[in-house]
């Protein structure tokens, strides 16, 4: 099965995509961020969930894959949408999570309240913006929101993650 042997290689696995996060160019990066990040949220955009974004950014770091960017929610009460940025933002607040610790909470696995507890979620700035957005998160089930194959790889790899702490 693959899901074990991407498991079994996980710091080659993170290498990969480092080594491919380095060379895309960051205008791409940022378009298939803010789609991802509009299709997986966009329930929450159309009910103004997210509307505590407007007009500032959130920093997320992901140091393993030496990933690091900004997001905001941009456009009107009738069309609002997540923006990413690779390039240097004035965030209120960063929240920083390596890979494995941000796909089970991704997952559904772990919650972000026990990352953060367990120094795995670190958030530092404007601490209730922070908050707002982790209890946000917390609400968010993948089921239905992802291709059924990749929400189905998405749970088995946490699971995976969770049975080698090593890992996390």
């Amino acid at each position: 099965m693959v899901i074990p042997k991407v498991v079994d290689h996980w710091p080659r696995v993170i290498s990969g995509l480092q080594r491919i996060g380095s060379a895309a160019p960051k205008p791409l990066l940022e378009h298939i961020l803010s789609g991802m990040l509009n299709h997986v949220l966009d329930a929450e955009l159309r009910r103004h969930k997210l509307d505590f974004l407007q007009q500032q950014w959130v920093r997320i770091e992901v140091p393993d894959l030496a990933l690091v960017f900004s997001v905001t929610v941009i456009g009107s009460e009738h069309r609002a949408r997540l923006r990413a940025s690779m390039q240097p933002q004035h965030a209120s607040v960063t929240m920083r999570g390596n890979s494995a610790s941000l796909l089970l909470m991704m997952s559904g696995q772990v919650d972000p309240d026990t990352l953060f507890f367990r120094r795995k979620l670190l958030i530092k700035g404007d601490t209730e913006l922070g908050l707002e957005v982790k209890n946000l998160l917390d609400t968010i089930e993948l089921e239905g929101r992802l291709p059924a194959p990749i929400y189905r790889a998405t749970q088995q790899t946490a699971a995976l993650i969770l049975a080698k702490p090593e890992l996390r």
